[in-house]
């Protein structure tokens, strides 16, 4: 399942001062990066130019030894024999820490399932991650890949499950590009442990062997804010069959004041439109993202000019809209009644967002741990409450989540009101949770059936 983990190195061959373009030759796999890099630097040096040819590691060290270039990219150290026969003074330096998901043979035909597998985690020390670019070899079949640190690595047979990921290391999705952190903001990694990823493979007529990589590009030193990521999603959903357009909704409660700084929308093949609202205590709805059209050849995180301000006690509300006739050329089956589901023939309703908790430092990250979890844990109140009022009555009850639920209307209604607040479907949950962790263990008796849980987030939480 393990496979290798690299460090990219520029070889610089030559002064820097006195160029106006610097020219360089090697490794593929960090280009995207250092693209990005360049770019960035230009901006701020326009006398200053790159130029880079992705040609291999191997071409990269024959030019440099050749001297016909002033920098290149190897994923590993020049050899000594190498660095002898070096016209000038050979300066290795670390740039990219990269690590390839695990390869898998994608049949030519059939539904492949979610693979989860995982590589250990090669830091010896915490890491403040400030951007990440994931390479894709084979576009066509490739959905989806997400990611997230586990601090215990997953035992043998076992699968990098994103119910136990914490920090998000970047992921990909079809147009997707790098994530690149806000200046002086970044995600903090642990060391030890492992990185999991979840990849979506979709067969396309072809059998081929898919082996993505990433590339992390971290922090010399420890930046002030912290950068955090949740989502809105209902697992929830039922399309009906033949329908032209289905709006259909979920909310997330803001338990503290938080500044937002972009929105990653995601639907499948029916998904026709798609928005993204804040709406604040007083009731004041903003429009933050708007896609009237819809593309799931064309996804991407929604970057705000100026971060969002976002009060303590608002809403984040994700809207969608479905086209599920024979009028949405993409569409797989338009006599289907589709729910939610991983495959692409099945919907999903979610928008990822980063964010960061306004008072939050990288010195006083622990202070802030709660209000993660508070945001998170009333996500499935989001899913069910259609009339956002705040409790849920029978007629919100429908889907397959919330029918669960009203089966056991009267005994999650513990106050007998004739509504399902909030703390009392927390309640429920953590009812349910305990009931299954004991029927898991060896020698307990079944217990009652429980309301089923949503499934789990492709972002595994963000924490």
């Amino acid at each position: 399942m393990l496979r290798r983990i690299s460090i990219f190195l520029f070889l610089l061959a030559s002064p820097l001062w006195g160029q106006t373009t610097l020219n360089g030759a090697g490794a593929t796999f960090p280009y995207p990066m250092y693209s990005k890099w360049f770019s960035e630097y230009n901006k701020l040096h326009p006398d200053i130019q790159f130029n880079y040819q992705s040609i291999g590691s191997g071409g990269g060290i024959r030019q440099v030894l050749a001297g016909t270039v002033d920098f290149g990219a190897t994923d590993g150290p020049m050899t000594d024999e190498q660095l002898a026969q070096a016209k000038t003074k050979i300066l290795h330096i670390p740039t990219v820490l990269g690590a390839d998901v695990p390869a898998y043979n994608i049949p030519a035909n059939g539904i492949v399932d979610y693979q989860r597998p995982f590589v250990l985690n090669p830091l010896k020390e915490g890491k403040w991650l400030r951007a990440s670019t994931i390479k894709v070899v084979n576009r066509q079949t490739v959905h989806h890949i997400l990611t997230g640190y586990l601090a215990e690595v997953p035992g043998p047979g076992q699968v990098a499950n994103e119910s136990k990921w914490g920090t998000s290391l970047g992921g990909y999705a079809v147009g997707a590009e790098s994530f690149v952190e806000p200046p002086n903001t970044g995600a903090y990694i642990p060391p030890g442990g492992a990185v999991g990823f979840q990849v979506h493979y979709t067969p396309y007529g072809q059998q081929v062997t898919e082996h993505s990589q990433i590339a992390l590009y971290f922090y010399k030193d420890k930046p002030k804010y912290v950068m955090r990521n949740s989502v809105v999603l209902n697992a929830n959903i039922v399309i009906p069959a033949n329908k032209e357009s289905t709006e259909l909704q979920a909310y997330i409660d803001v338990p503290k004041d938080m500044m937002l700084y972009g929105a990653f929308p995601h639907a499948h093949y029916r998904g026709a439109s798609s928005q993204f609202f804040m709406i604040e205590p007083d009731g004041k709805k903003t429009l933050l993202v708007s896609l009237p059209h819809y593309d799931f050849n064309w996804q991407r995180e929604y970057n705000f000019v100026q971060p969002v301000k976002v009060p303590a006690g608002s809403k984040l509300l994700a809207v969608y809209t479905y086209d599920n006739s024979v009028r949405n050329p993409a569409n797989p089956d338009h006599n289907r009644v589709v729910p939610w589901g991983d495959q692409s023939f099945d919907e999903m309703l979610y928008t990822a967002f980063h964010y960061e908790w306004i008072g939050e430092t990288s010195d006083k990250m622990d202070q802030y741990k709660a209000y993660d979890k508070e945001l998170n844990d009333n996500r499935l109140f989001g899913m069910l409450d259609t009339k956002m009022n705040g409790k849920l009555d029978m007629s919100e009850l429908t889907g397959p989540i919330g029918k669960d639920f009203a089966a056991s209307f009267a005994k999650i209604d513990t106050d007998h009101d004739g509504f399902i607040e909030p703390n009392e479907l927390l309640a429920a949950q953590a009812a349910g949770q305990k009931r299954r962790q004991q029927a898991s263990q060896p020698g307990q008796a079944a217990p009652a059936a429980a309301p089923a849980q949503p499934a789990p987030e492709k972002t595994g939480g963000g924490q």
